[in-house]
């Protein structure tokens, strides 16, 4: 009895991040182009940072959610199709997790600068980049 092997898909289309949180990012793809030559097919997520090793998912789905992942960093996913013939080229994208949410600024004072009510000086010591969790953007509401 002899089996014959599926054919090797190709690479997966259209690679996009759909969607992150600070510790999570969901991906999704379309799957390589159709075939007769094969039936089923399992796709590998390897995720990682960038330039360490990374760990792989095997998923049968064309959406899939990382976790655990660390805020505001950099990672490089990579995705193949495979059959019981082989694997396909990657596909690969440099996505970012969300920052976490900054501290918030410590002792704010107001000083008004005008006797007629028209201006205010507002001063508050600056965030730490570790507690800025990434550049220091100020917001005044």
């Amino acid at each position: 009895m002899s089996t014959t092997l599926e054919e090797v898909p190709g690479p997966v289309k259209n690679l996009t991040k759909i969607a992150s949180t600070a510790k999570s990012v969901t991906i999704s793809w379309d799957p390589p182009e159709p075939s007769d030559g094969y039936t089923s097919v399992i796709y590998a997520i390897n995720h990682g940072e960038l330039n360490t090793p990374g760990e792989v998912i095997n998923s049968q789905n064309t959406q899939e959610t990382i976790d655990s992942l660390k805020p505001g960093k950099p990672y490089y996913i990579v995705v193949s199709a495979s059959t019981t013939g082989g694997n396909g080229n990657e596909t690969g994208i440099i996505v970012f997790s969300r920052e976490k949410v900054p501290s918030k600024p410590l002792n704010i004072s107001t000083i008004k600068t005008e006797w007629s009510g028209n201006s205010l000086t507002i001063s508050w010591e600056p965030l730490t980049l570790h507690e800025a969790r990434g550049f220091p953007v100020y917001y005044i509401y």
